[in-house]
Parts: C-alpha cells; structure tokens; sequence
C-alpha cells in the first residue's frame, strides 16, 4: 500500500478570486467580532494594526485590561479548531505588532492575548471566544 501524502494549497497557490474571497470573509468576520467585542463592554482602541508585516486585528480595552485579539474565521472546522491555526510564527507575530501599538500609544494596562473565532456566516455563525488563548511569557 503506498503512502499518500496530503498536501493543503497554500494562499499563494490559491486562485486570486479564492483570495480575494477569504479576504472579504476574514473581513466580515473581523466585523463580527468587534460587534461581539462592543456588546460584552469592551471599547475598541485599534483594527488591523500593523507593523510592517506583523498585524493584530483588534485591541480593545476590556474594563482595566488590553486585549488583544486574533479573530480566524471559517465556513466550518473539518480539519482543525481554527484556534490551532495560530501557531507559534503567529503568536510571536502578534506578540511585537501588540509590542509596537502598546509603545507607540503609551499603554499601561496589563495586557492579555486573545483568540475569536467564527464558524459559520450569516445569522447562525458561531463566535466562540477564548480569553488568555497564549502568554508572552511563553516566547
């Protein structure tokens, strides 16, 4: 019996309609997420900061708190939690863009690290949100 390796295209390879669609997704779910943000309280201080290549897609201000926060948005989990989509490159990148907007806006909360993620579109999606998904310490 031969091995039979699997191989997932990677967002170069993709059709640029296929990319443009999951950026217009990714963007909705972004959208999503804030509003889900708003309604539990938080006040949104930034969407997509970036720093040079290295991005965060909302911090926000929960009460005392900074939460910065990495929204992954899929049309369904058959191959992984989209949690574990944000490996260790990922946090790390997350990790010096929050660096950056925490000294370039003189911030002094105590700051914590964020996973939103939402499976599904329209009316029925799912927002499933973890709080302290990963620490700086770890890196």
């Amino acid at each position: 019996m031969a091995n039979l390796r699997f191989r997932f295209a990677t967002a170069k390879e993709r059709p640029v309609e296929s990319r443009q669609e999951s950026k217009e997704y990714g963007d909705l779910g972004e959208q999503m997420a804030s509003r889900y943000l708003e309604d539990q309280g938080y006040v949104i201080l930034g969407r997509n900061y970036r720093n040079g290549h290295k991005e965060v897609d909302i911090i926000a201000l929960d009460r005392d708190e900074l939460a910065v926060v990495e929204v992954k948005t899929r049309t369904r989990e058959d191959h992984m939690a989209a949690e574990q989509a944000v490996d260790h490159r990922k946090r790390q990148n997350i990790i010096r863009a929050a660096n950056s907007f925490i000294r370039r806006n003189h911030r002094t909360e105590p700051v914590r690290f964020d996973i939103i993620a939402i499976i599904g579109a329209g009316p029925n999606a799912q927002v499933r949100h973890t709080k302290n998904a990963f620490s700086a310490m770890s890196f």
